[in-house]
């Protein structure tokens, strides 16, 4: 892991004279080996709004100084119609907060003046190191052991956000989780066991964001006990146990508090459920 991060640092930056990367993949890169999210200005050097921001919000000393916490990235309109189209950016100036792998956050179109700029970099300045190596792998080789692998160090990411925080990481939870699920292939021998998986998994992101009536409606389905014991019995029943200790259900708590414990994994569960519960 220590050599593929030092390539990372290794990578051409292509860096503005104002400290702008002008390429993605080195931002990426850069933001791997940092730990740090991608603030990305979409401009040209025609546009109005964009010379007025230059001039007033990212020239500004404070502005600067919160920056040092991302990667900041800048992309000509004019020239890189790629990643416009990518982004879907029809106006300019139009500012993104990414991770490492591109996954959108934070959005905005067209001017914002220096003090709603620092509330939004403020807001997100978060420091990445606890999915570093799960970005670096996602980068390196994307597949839907490494998305689901990402999804779920994202789900335990979000619990020690804010709530304010907490939905927009979990989009890109759900971004991740649909990526694995395009990425599966019916005919692999383990497809019944990683889809279930994936199921259980947007149904822990529902959970996570509060919408308890799609986590009941998911467990009200007919399951297949057998299988989920043998691959998925340890996410099946955190979701329960979640469940049951928010509809304050005594006698399905301790059904599925005796469940829990009774996995090999059960400190992990345990603590999810302690942390949502103290920031739900």
């Amino acid at each position: 892991m220590k050599s593929l991060i030092l390539l990372l640092l290794l990578c051409g930056s292509n860096l503005f004279a104002n400290n702008w990367y002008t390429d993605l993949e080195a931002a990426q890169n850069a933001a791997i080996a940092s730990n740090k999210l991608i603030l990305v200005d979409f401009w040209a050097t025609w546009c109005g709004p964009c010379k007025a921001m230059d001039r007033d919000v990212w020239s500004d000393q404070e502005i600067q100084e919160v920056m040092q916490n991302y990667i900041p990235l800048r992309v000509d309109f004019d020239t890189q119609r790629q990643l416009n189209m990518e982004y879907g950016v029809k106006g300019i100036p139009y500012v993104v907060i990414m991770d490492a792998n591109g996954k959108v956050i934070h959005n905005n179109l067209g001017y914002t003046n220096k003090l709603e700029t620092m509330r939004v970099l403020e807001k997100f300045k978060l420091n990445t190191s606890f999915l570093q190596v799960e970005l670096a792998y996602y980068k390196r080789k994307p597949s839907y052991s490494t998305a689901l692998r990402l999804a779920q160090k994202y789900l335990d990411y979000s619990l020690y956000l804010d709530k304010d925080l907490r939905r927009p990481i979990l989009n890109i939870t759900e971004e991740y989780l649909n990526e694995a699920q395009d990425l599966l292939d019916e005919k692999q021998s383990n497809y019944k066991m990683i889809s279930q998986k994936l199921d259980l998994l947007v149904t822990n992101v529902d959970l996570y964001q509060g919408n308890y009536r799609k986590v009941e409606r998911f467990l009200k389905k007919k399951i297949d006990e057998e299988e989920l014991r043998k691959y998925n019995w340890g996410l099946y029943t955190f979701l329960n146990y979640c469940m049951a200790v928010e509809n304050g259900e005594e006698a399905q708590i301790s059904k599925w508090t005796e469940e829990l414990e009774k996995l090999n994994n059960s400190d992990i569960y345990k603590t999810r459920a302690k942390n949502l519960q103290e920031t739900s």
